[in-house]
């Protein structure tokens, strides 16, 4: 959804107020995009996303014009694929994708709000009707799905998936309903605001990622180095506390300073951050643990460092490296393994 917000609302600041969605409600084998991703259409013939990346969209637009000319209220078409529809309407890839098409619907305006302020949101939507219910994270519920019963249904499932990224049809007598969790995008917050620092910085801006970059030194701190992140001056323990760093937060230590080092990975590890990585060789790396350690962190807190940091991607360039950086922690946020998808002996659903 966040990959056609902007273009959504610059077609609404115009005027447009015909406006059909597509959702992929379920995938089967192999797909490139997972669950919950949405591609819009206007009245004009302008389209914004994707749920195939080309394969099949264009007979999702098809579909999605029908609705857009009041053909029908929703469709729910399904592309597959067999051998000899393989370059048809299909998806080449071998895999399945069930799809929601709908008139947008007023509370899509609520849940782009609660995008754009990077809050963690539920949406639910029925798949027999327009009918849609959103989930806050301050416990306040907007929309119904027409009926009481399905609607307490809905929120006690969506209450076990909460807060992680969760898109999947359920079953439930009245009908199929599509629960998706949408939390925000990880934080990055970089210690040392070192050469390494401004690339990485930079690319993870790209991946929607919110950028802070922290550190003691004015000389090396400068804002225009970092445009779009923000800035904090100060020692780790001055400008952060650990409950500010929460589970969905990376937190990078590039200082290569002993007398900066320690105190930003112990904040680290008091904190709830999802990944640690030290910037260090394997002797920097046993000396900093042993710092560490005498200042009373277990193996099994110290364990939770990625160091030396990164993918073993052969780069040495500050690029290179952000490259390498970035991509570890896009894996851990995934639970994957960082390893080549050639060499991957299972069918990958999405990347």
């Amino acid at each position: 959804m966040r990959d056609i917000i902007q273009q959504v609302k610059d077609w609404q600041a115009a005027g447009e107020t015909q406006i059909v969605l597509a959702t992929i409600v379920e995938t089967r084998g192999s797909s490139l995009r997972p669950s919950g991703t949405r591609m819009a259409l206007n009245s004009k013939g302008d389209i914004a996303g994707s749920v195939s990346s080309g394969c099949v969209d264009g007979d999702v637009v098809a579909e999605m014009e029908a609705v857009l000319n009041g053909e029908s209220l929703l469709r729910r078409p399904f592309f597959g694929v067999t051998d000899e529809l393989a370059w048809g309407a299909g998806l080449a890839c071998g895999g399945s994708i069930d799809v929601l098409v709908e008139p947008w619907q007023p509370l899509y305006a609520v849940l782009i709000e609660e995008l754009e302020a990077r809050n963690t949101v539920a949406f639910a939507s029925r798949l027999d009707k327009p009918s849609h219910l959103l989930n806050k994270a301050n416990g306040d519920t907007l929309g119904t799905l027409g009926d009481p019963d399905l609607d307490g249904a809905v929120l006690m499932d969506i209450a076990a998936a909460w807060p992680l990224p969760y898109a999947q049809k359920h079953a439930y007598p009245q009908g199929d309903v599509l629960i998706e969790v949408i939390p925000p995008p990880p934080t990055l917050l970089i210690f040392g605001a070192t050469d390494f620092a401004v690339p990485l910085a930079n690319m993870a801006q790209i991946l929607d990622f919110s950028v802070i970059v922290s550190d003691a030194r004015r000389a090396f701190l400068r804002e225009e180095k970092f445009p779009g992140a923000e800035v904090r001056f100060g020692w780790p323990q001055e400008v952060f506390q650990p409950a500010d760093i929460g589970s969905g937060w990376a937190v990078v230590v590039l200082f290569h300073d002993l007398k900066f080092d320690v105190p930003a990975l112990s904040l680290a590890l008091m904190s709830e951050a999802f990944y640690i990585g030290f910037m260090g060789s394997q002797k920097t790396q046993s000396e900093r643990r042993a710092a560490l350690a005498a200042n009373g962190f277990k193996d099994s807190a110290l364990d939770r460092i990625y160091g030396p940091i990164g993918l073993n991607i052969g780069g040495k360039s500050p690029g290179m490296i952000a490259l390498s950086i970035l991509s570890e922690i896009v894996a851990v946020w995934n639970r994957r393994d960082g390893g080549m998808m050639r060499q991957r002996k299972q069918e990958v659903l999405y990347v």
